[in-house]
């Protein structure tokens, strides 16, 4: 089966922008674009239609607009472009495309969301980085499409954020860009910073075997911090790309009182942010 780069398609700016910036991904990593659109059942209904006949004018109407992205998009692609046409909850669907359809990514386009909505509802975008099992890029509305240069990875000293360096490595190399990787320090005990140092070592060392250019820096900041610290960081040393795993919060009740790191830079980077599901 071909690899595909999977898009959510909405047919807004942002989604057409996200679409945009997988025709580079998909170039440099040499695989197809599926585009995907979600319709509800209370989107665009016109009374006159028959409603046995509903289903069909709106996919009609969904075809025809993927025909002209296409054509809009087949001069700048390498690999083919295709679409799919689904019904229900756009979260559920994107993620059992990408799932049974084996795609390799997803790169989503996103408006943020803000205040409470961040808390409690949440974003289709951050619904999407939450349940799917293959690497998320989140792209927002504004951003110009650009090859990625410069790749901001945090670091901590757990196994689990590590878990994502050959993923990013293979990006990294792909497009001939460097990764910055951010020792983030959060405890000042002296187990910690030696647990730390072993840690970028480790990711080093891997990335030295596999001839990946990168930079090392170590900052210190508050648990609380982290997600806003990156997105400054990337922004002062003009990066084009954040890496993150996925986070686990175990219910509404706990989303509801926190908002993650990856929620927060999925929400609020200006810069696309690749979220990766680790175990």
């Amino acid at each position: 089966m071909e690899k595909y780069i999977l898009v959510p398609i909405d047919f807004s700016p942002s989604s057409i922008n996200a679409m945009d910036y997988a025709v580079q991904y998909a170039n440099t990593l040499e695989c197809n674009i599926r585009m995907i659109h979600v319709k509800r059942r209370n989107a665009d209904y016109d009374p006159a239609i028959n409603y046995n006949d509903y289903d069909e004018v709106i996919k009609s109407g969904a075809i025809d607009k993927f025909k002209k992205i296409i054509r809009h998009f087949k001069g700048k692609m390498k690999g083919k472009i295709d679409y799919c046409v689904r019904d229900g909850r756009v979260f559920t669907e994107v993620c059992n495309q990408a799932k049974y359809g084996d795609a390799l990514m997803i790169i989503s386009g996103t408006n943020g969301v803000f205040g409470f909505k961040e808390l409690w509802e949440g974003s289709n975008a951050f619904r999407i980085v939450s349940h799917a099992i293959c690497p998320v890029i989140t792209v927002k509305y504004n951003f110009v499409p650009q090859k990625p240069r410069r790749i901001v990875v945090p670091i901590d000293n757990t196994a689990r954020t590590r878990l994502k360096i050959p993923i990013v490595a293979n990006i990294a190399k792909r497009f001939n860009a460097e990764m910055m990787l951010v020792d983030m320090r959060t405890d000042s005990k002296a187990s910690s910073q030696r647990k730390m140092e072993e840690a970028v070592k480790t990711v080093a060392n891997y990335l030295d075997r596999h001839n990946v250019t990168y930079s090392k820096e170590t900052i210190r900041v508050k648990k609380t911090k982290i997600a806003s610290t990156l997105i400054d960081y990337a922004i002062a040393y003009d990066a084009d790309l954040i890496a993150a795993t996925s986070e686990r919060l175990d219910n509404r009740w706990q989303r509801l009182s926190v908002i993650s790191n990856s929620q927060h830079l999925v929400n609020h980077s200006p810069i696309p942010v690749m979220t990766i599901k680790v175990a």
